[in-house]
């Protein structure tokens, strides 16, 4: 058996105690590589292809992790009543009552998380070993001292990814401990092959910060700034480069509250002054520049930019697998409207998307609902109980087009299927830095980001500063970045407490009864989840959070 299919039949089932799906069904080689065989850089670029197929799916990163993103925190509702009423894996995290399930949406996220790490690895070992020679080789594609930089960059960039998340969904917090001693990831920092390689000790949080931070300098060094047809192979077109490796960066800043490296890392990134690298999209384009996009694209990875700076891009029958009962299609796509007898209680529909956007959301998101293109083109507010319904009422629903709209029939991006997964666009950091500047008081400059977000929505710039502007700044980033997975990071950053939104108001409190409906703390046990059982039976070294 080779080290691959034994990666599969480790890392995989020994966190879900499933049966794992062939990895090379999800690579363009059918070809058995054993680790200690790799001899050519086509052979690497497979192993790298398949860390992306284990992110992109829709159960790691195509999927759960924005998803999770979202509903530990406020802004999104129960729409559906049978997604309480009959408990998934997605609602017990709405309820945070996750604890319950030994695997759930953690379990899913991390049988493919582990699995792209564990190739990442796999590739960095076999750099190291020096067993890729390519003499002679007059291919610039095909030879290893020519793109072992940007092999090496790539499988430390997939690394770094996959150890952050896992340290924000299966750490407590940064600043939960005075030294960030706590336990973080449970992943490894080298490749899996057998059972006995399962013996090792969990990362604090400091050290996998540390260790995500280090790689994903080296990536920034490393990586190109571009594919270039003439020095990649065709492999390389949809994958990280170097801003994608520099946007990593500064969200890990952005996790630590590291106001001076986010802020440097987010110019390095964006560029300085108002020619921004990434170019905002229109505003009226942006459901089908945006979230709209599909395979390979003029933009992905070129030269010619505009504000996607990493996706997962979607090859159809493969990943990013946003197929018809995708994860994020099936939480927030309204398919079909709602029937008038339907709507008579918004409150008891049996149909249609798990979560709506909750009332809280629309308090805090507080949108120009004249002028703002955010609130017009990517929010549904079709479906009300009447034509009269208020805004803010809870008869009027608010469902997110950010991961398709209606259709049911020739379904295809428009409707959030075969669609790519936008994980870093530039409005992100623009706000970022605009909030890094205010807090160093660089006012101008934090409002002349601001004002870049602020007129591609449609609105008008503001001339001064308000005295808020923090404030301004951190309501437009919820305004911006709605159901895109940002919320509990932020809150957590920020310290803040997580509000309970709507679920005060389900049946008896239901959704909200194990936190008795309060407020929960930014560093509560109920948003964390538990390592799976499975696999601290298999590592003796392996720690529970509590």
């Amino acid at each position: 058996m080779t080290q691959i299919l034994s990666l599969c039949g480790v890392a995989a089932v020994a966190i879900s105690g499933l049966s794992c799906k062939n990895y090379l069904d999800e690579v363009s080689s059918k070809t058995l590589i054993q680790a200690e065989n790799v001899r050519t850089v086509q052979e690497l670029d497979i192993l790298m292809t398949g860390a992306y197929s284990g992110i992109a799916r829709e159960v790691a990163f195509g999927g759960n992790a924005p998803l999770i993103g979202d509903l530990f925190a406020d802004l999104v509702a129960v729409n559906n009543i049978n997604y309480r009423n009959s408990p998934s894996r997605s609602s017990l995290v709405y309820t945070w009552t996750q604890r319950e399930l030994d695997y759930g949406l953690n379990g899913e996220f991390l049988q493919w998380s582990t699995f792209g790490l564990n190739n990442a690895n796999n590739v960095l070992e076999i750099l190291r070993s020096g067993q890729v020679q390519t003499p002679g080789e007059t291919d610039p594609r095909l030879d290893i001292n020519q793109q072992r930089g940007r092999i090496e960059g790539d499988a430390r960039f997939v690394r770094a990814l996959c150890i952050f998340e896992q340290t924000r969904l299966l750490g407590y917090p940064w600043g939960h401990t005075p030294d960030n001693s706590h336990p973080g990831p449970v992943g490894s920092y080298r490749s899996v092959a057998s059972f006995g390689d399962l013996a090792y000790p969990r990362l604090s949080v400091k050290a996998a910060y540390d260790s995500v931070l280090n790689d994903l300098r080296m990536a920034e060094r490393l990586l190109p700034e571009r594919y270039d047809p003439a020095l990649h192979l065709p492999d390389m077109q949809p994958r990280a480069n170097k801003y994608a490796a520099l946007a990593l960066m500064a969200r890990v800043y952005w996790q630590q509250d590291n106001v001076d490296s986010c802020l440097a890392v987010c110019n390095r990134l964006l560029g300085s002054g108002n020619n921004n690298r990434f170019p905002l999209v229109a505003g009226n384009l942006m459901p089908a520049q945006l979230f709209q996009r599909t395979g390979i694209t003029p933009t992905t990875n070129s030269a010619n930019r505009d504000e996607v700076i990493f996706e997962l891009v979607n090859v159809v029958g493969r990943n990013s697998r946003t197929t018809n009962g995708a994860p994020l299609r099936t939480h927030f796509t309204l398919q079909s409207p709602y029937t008038a007898a339907q709507l008579a209680n918004v409150n008891n529909l049996t149909s249609g998307p798990n979560l709506r956007m909750s009332q809280r959301f629309k308090t805090l998101a507080n949108f120009d609902r004249t002028r703002d293109l955010r609130y017009r083109t990517l929010i549904d507010t079709s479906q009300a109980t009447t034509a009269a319904a208020a805004w803010n009422s809870p008869n009027r629903l608010w469902f997110s087009r950010k991961w398709g709209s209606l259709g049911t029939t020739n379904l295809g991006p428009v409707q959030g299927v075969n669609s790519n997964v936008v994980m870093y666009r530039s409005a992100e950091f623009l706000l970022m830095r605009a909030e890094m500047n205010q807090r160093k008081g660089n006012t101008p400059l934090a409002l002349n980001d601001l004002n870049a977000i602020r007129t591609r929505a449609g609105l008008p710039a503001l001339a001064t500063a308000p005295a808020n502007l923090l404030e301004e700044i951190r309501t437009e980033f919820i305004r911006e970045t709605f159901s895109e997975g940002t919320r509990i990071h932020d809150l957590r950053r920020l310290r803040q407490p997580v509000n309970p939104g709507d679920r005060s108001t389900s049946p008896s409190g239901v959704d909200c009864a194990s936190a008795n409906c309060s407020e929960l703390p930014w560093n509560s046990r109920l948003l964390v989840f538990l390592v799976p059982q499975s696999l601290i039976d298999r590592n003796p070294l392996m720690v529970q959070n509590d």
